[in-house]
């Protein structure tokens, strides 16, 4: 069972080197220039806001290669590296989490890091997951006949599952959101950037000592025992990673929820397939990853070296991003890529990223979506928006894209 929506159209005139980032045609699409652009040439030139050219990688195939090409890359610390606003320059510039590293650094910090995010303990989550889920619905019903989905249950599902698997106080969860809200921002200025990215670090920071005073069942005090006390990590890199896997817990998941939900309700043929056939949802969840593809502007590369790829020739520090969303919407690998499918096989999609900076916390991602849509099929049977769709904000001014609020009644 498959929805077409509105499909961009790829023939119309491609202008040279605009201003990027660009503004949504319709807010379930990526920008119509990707396709247009893509339909006539792999890479494209766009204008930065410092008037900085960079590269825009459209291309699925060519996308995983420059994300697996040492010749690209990601360390943020660059001087050359790109971003889309000034706010974000001021960022990069303190970030000392490995998003923003290169290998061997970036593995040698991942590595720390990677069995509190194994397959086998993510799983095991899922019974917690579910109850958590089943009791924020129960709140929500007990409640009325409506609510705020994205305040009810968007927000507070990642942020009751990152309390329990980080350390970190529930009540302390509207913090972490706001800070993660002025790291990703594309309107706020550098100053409010950088306070709000260092907040958070100091917040892990602070989480760090009270941990290693009173050690509890939770992340950070295993990652002081096991790597802290040990002298493999320190308190202050600890920190600026602690802070870099507290608001992807928290900001992504969130996002895709609200989205999620919102293409369920608009699509009542899917929702209903989906309801009759439970054991569609895991394929469900990488469709609808594949289709929101909720991380805009990231990863991003620079070029250490004249790289000539996809027919073009990209000189030594010139900025490229590979644009996921363009990515997931590619029809040479995606048939139809603008029809929302739930029957298609999306694993191939790239929504998590690639190559060494994958999401480090896609499997939980991955668990939690699917308990909540099925927990929102099952429990909620006659959920409906409460407000005209076009009334539904959504977050054009993020680099997280997603939705501010999905007011819905039942």
């Amino acid at each position: 069972m498959s929805l077409t929506t509105q499909d961009p159209s790829p023939t119309a005139s491609v202008p040279a080197a605009p201003r990027f980032p660009f503004a949504r045609g319709c807010p379930i699409h990526p920008p119509e220039l990707y396709a247009q652009a893509r339909a006539q040439q792999p890479l494209y030139k766009v204008t930065l806001w410092d008037d900085k050219q960079a590269w825009l990688v459209l291309d699925y195939a060519l996308v995983k290669q420059i994300l697996i090409d040492p010749r690209f890359s990601g360390r943020f610390a660059h001087p050359d590296f790109p971003a889309v606003t000034q706010a974000r320059v001021a960022i990069d510039k303190q970030e000392r989490a490995f998003i923003g590293m290169d290998n061997p650094e970036h593995h040698a910090f991942r590595r720390l890091f990677s069995r509190e995010f194994s397959a086998k303990r993510m799983l095991a989550l899922r019974p917690q997951i579910e109850n958590l889920t089943h009791g924020l619905i129960d709140d929500m019903l007990s409640g009325g006949s409506s609510a705020d989905l994205v305040e009810a249950l968007a927000v507070r599902l990642p942020s009751l599952v990152m309390c329990e698997l980080f350390g970190s106080p529930y009540e302390d969860h509207q913090f972490i959101m706001a800070c993660a809200a002025g790291r990703h921002g594309l309107t706020q200025s550098a100053d409010t950037a950088q306070k709000t990215a260092r907040a958070l670090v100091a917040y892990v920071r602070q989480l760090i000592d009270h941990k290693e005073r009173e050690p509890g069942d939770d992340m950070v005090s295993r990652i002081i025992a096991d790597h802290v006390l040990t002298g493999a990590l320190s308190r202050d890199d600890f920190a600026e990673i602690g802070a870099m896997i507290l608001r992807g817990g928290h900001d992504t998941t969130t996002n895709m929820i609200g989205v999620g939900t919102y293409l369920l309700l608009q699509n009542p043929p899917l929702r209903e397939k989906l309801s009759q056939s439970p054991e569609l949802m895991p394929g469900a969840v990488e469709e609808m990853l594949r289709f929101i593809s909720p991380v805009q502007f990231a990863p991003r590369r620079v070029a250490l070296e004249d790289v000539e790829i996809g027919g073009v020739l990209i000189r030594q520090g010139e900025g490229i991003f590979p644009l996921l969303p363009a990515a997931n919407r590619d029809g040479c690998v995606f048939t139809d890529p603008d029809t929302l499918d739930f029957e298609r096989d999306a694993s191939g999609h790239i929504a998590f990223g690639y190559g060494i900076h994958q999401c480090l916390g896609q499997i939980l991602a991955r668990v939690e979506l699917q308990v909540v849509f099925g927990a929102i099929l099952q429990r909620m049977p006659t959920l409906r928006l409460a407000v005209p769709p076009e009334q539904v904000r959504f977050k054009t001014d993020m680099q997280i894209y997603g939705i501010y609020s999905l007011p819905v009644a039942w």
